[in-house]
């Protein structure tokens, strides 16, 4: 049903003084501007989640540019544990946009 459908409901039911089913077409009408608006926060929140998984993997690719370039560095052990949290981190990130796009479809 449609919002205009439940206002017209609650019209009616306001007409013959039902209080329970204008309470009932109330709550109702409240689920469906929630449901409503779920798949939009979701979206937002997949966007979100693809501008932080862009910018772990800028972060990794400067990582492996300081490797390259500096292969003698005494940072190198540093940099490369730096890269396997990122690593991890962008899975994370991969396994909650995955289940993101799912609950959207």
């Amino acid at each position: 049903m449609s919002v205009d459908d439940y206002l017209d409901l609650l019209n009616y039911a306001k007409a013959i003084n039902d209080g329970q089913w204008q309470a009932d077409i109330i709550e109702s009408l409240k689920n469906l501007s929630a449901v409503s608006e779920a798949p939009q926060v979701q979206e937002e929140s997949v966007i979100e989640l693809w501008s932080q998984f862009d910018a772990v993997n800028i972060l990794i690719m400067k990582l492996f540019e300081k490797l390259r370039e500096n292969e003698d560095s005494e940072q190198v052990f540093q940099w490369k544990e730096q890269l396997l949290e990122l690593k991890l981190e962008r899975s994370i990130l991969s396994k909650k946009i995955l289940n993101r796009y799912i609950r959207i479809r």
